[in-house]
């Protein structure tokens, strides 16, 4: 499957299942760099937040694996800046749709891997973790309302 007509399928996927893991966006046919909004889960320190995601699709794909950044600042143990740590992402699988990997984003935000951390938020989580629910949703609140 060319690079075009896979993401043209991925965007038409998106587009149906995009409020099943609360997303927004509207990439049109022919765009390179998906921006989407993801709302932050009820049961977690970012609900009511708003968390900006990018992806950009590289001149490889499928075949090399899709640039997801998280463009909102974060407190969250598999996130450090822009990257995000995910085993579908580390372990890139062509076979792997766009929307399962936001999914996969989606859950991550309520349900942190702890056996793979990605950010300084690490100590915080294992060790005081009331003070790292308070900063996350601090940092929600401070980045991520719009």
């Amino acid at each position: 499957m060319s690079r075009f007509t896979r993401i043209e399928k991925e965007r038409k996927e998106f587009l149906e299942w995009k409020d099943s893991f609360s997303c927004s966006g509207n990439p049109k046919i022919g765009d390179n760099i998906w921006k989407i909004v993801m709302d932050g889960p009820v049961d977690s320190p970012y609900a009511g937040g708003k968390f900006k995601i990018e992806i950009e699709f590289p001149g490889n794909y499928p075949n090399d694996c899709p640039i997801f950044s998280f463009k909102t600042k974060i407190c969250h143990i598999n996130i450090n800046g822009e990257h995000i740590c995910l085993s579908s992402l580390n372990n890139y699988d062509p076979n792997t749709s766009i929307s399962d990997i936001l999914c996969q984003i989606f859950m991550m935000l309520t349900s942190p891997n702890e056996n793979s951390p990605y950010s300084t938020y690490i100590d915080l989580y294992n060790n005081h973790h009331e003070e790292y629910l308070r900063k996350a949703r601090e940092m929600t609140r401070e980045y991520a309302i719009l």
